[in-house]
């Protein structure tokens, strides 16, 4: 099963009590092109692909895109 949008909200909380918004960003870019684009496992796939477009968002801080 995929993340959830509140398990994706708490992941992005923690990281962002960890590293600036531009390290995320390149953390979530390099997982999600090193292991996401590799893997078979369509969950931890799709997991990545939502923290990676988090960081993307222009509104990032507040990832209120997700809803």
């Amino acid at each position: 099963m995929p993340t959830s949008n509140e398990e994706a909200k708490h992941i992005v909380e923690i990281i962002n009590d960890y590293v600036s918004q531009e390290k995320a960003k390149e953390l979530t870019e390099r997982l999600e092109q090193e292991i996401g684009q590799e893997t078979d496992n369509e969950s931890l796939r799709v997991s990545l692909e939502m923290l990676k477009a988090l960081y993307a968002a222009p509104s990032n801080p507040n990832q209120d895109a997700i809803e």
